[in-house]
């Protein structure tokens, strides 16, 4: 596949299965995808891929996979979503989104697949969300994680079963509860809420101080905590038993289905993972250059139905059943 710009940067080869096969530079520069059976990656895709017999289990991530900054579903979309569901296939949601505002596009979209939310510290039922699996932080992971951030830049907030905490109100904060719909709680200090095992603690910050704090918690933590960095702005710390891989592995399981017979779509940092772990990754849009490279190939982003033309074409292939 070739991706279109005023020049061509890097090259894009035809997918084999079993093989990353996507490259590209980490050009910033705004770009745009056509898919084609000429042109697209996908077209090198023929029945019997996906552990040989095609791709049980789609996942999809939200913010700039399949929406734009209007969050607004396409009904050609949901079209492509209820017919990846006719065909028997599972469709679920994977996001960093708190639980609250993730149900709101799964009941929207009608998937069938446990909801994947929270960068996978929970998963819960897309219509009743009733909560499946829930990797809480210790309360002395959380302290520690406090007492880092003590003293910095930025914000600090945490989430509490599905609740938004901070110690100071700002436009930030109060615009975040509002886009996830959730009251915010304003408190004395994090600490003391800290002891009921929060879902996530987020930093928000300009984006070279959020990438400094992302790599000096890392570090520190290992493998005792999750440590995303999700956007330029964003830094998670979680439990280590919380990222989308482990929250999917699960429901595989769950599901009697293998990573081979996964179609995952993302374009963020904490999408990576899933992505190269999928039988079929997808880098969606302008996605993050770690998540292009992570992924099998490249569609075009939500104001052109990306997602809605992948899932089109995979089902015209019969490459999506259940």
């Amino acid at each position: 596949m070739r991706r279109q710009t005023s020049s061509t940067i890097g090259s894009y080869f035809p997918i084999f299965q079993g093989v990353h096969a996507c490259e590209s530079d980490d050009s910033n520069e705004t770009t745009s995808y056509l898919l084609s059976d000429e042109i697209s990656g996908l077209s090198g895709l023929h029945a019997g891929c996906g552990n040989g017999t095609g791709y049980r289990v789609v996942a999809l991530d939200i913010d700039g996979t399949i929406v734009g900054p209007d969050l607004v579903l396409s009904p050609r979309l949901r079209s492509a979503v209820a017919a990846t569901q006719a065909a028997g296939a599972t469709v679920l949601i994977a996001t960093g989104r708190i639980l609250g505002s993730a149900l709101v596009f799964a009941r929207s979209l009608k998937t069938n697949g446990p909801l994947v939310c929270y960068q996978g510290a929970v998963t819960a039922d897309p219509i009743s969300g009733e909560v499946i699996r829930h990797a809480r932080m210790e309360a002395g992971l959380a302290g520690e994680a406090l007492g880092l951030l003590d003293g910095g830049s930025g914000q600090v907030s945490m989430l509490l079963d599905d609740q938004i905490y901070v110690e100071e109100r700002s436009e930030w904060a109060e615009g975040y509860a509002q886009r996830m719909e959730q009251e915010l709680h304003v408190v004395d200090s994090l600490r003391d809420v800290s002891d009921g095992g929060p879902t996530l603690i987020l930093t928000v910050d300009d984006p070279e101080p959020t990438g400094l704090r992302a790599e000096r918690l890392t570090r520190h933590f290992g493998e005792r905590a999750l440590v995303t960095h999700s956007l330029p702005h964003f830094c998670e710390v979680a439990s280590p038993d919380a990222g989308k891989l482990k929250a999917l592995t699960a429901v595989l399981d769950g599901l009697g289905a293998t990573p081979e017979q996964v179609v995952a779509f993302g374009d963020g940092v904490g999408d990576v993972e899933m992505l190269g772990w999928a039988g079929l990754g997808i880098a969606v849009g302008d996605a993050h250059p770690a998540a292009r490279k992570s992924a099998d190939t490249l569609i075009p982003g939500p104001d052109a139905d990306g997602v809605a033309q992948a899932l089109e074409e995979l089902l015209s292939r019969n490459l999506l059943w259940g």
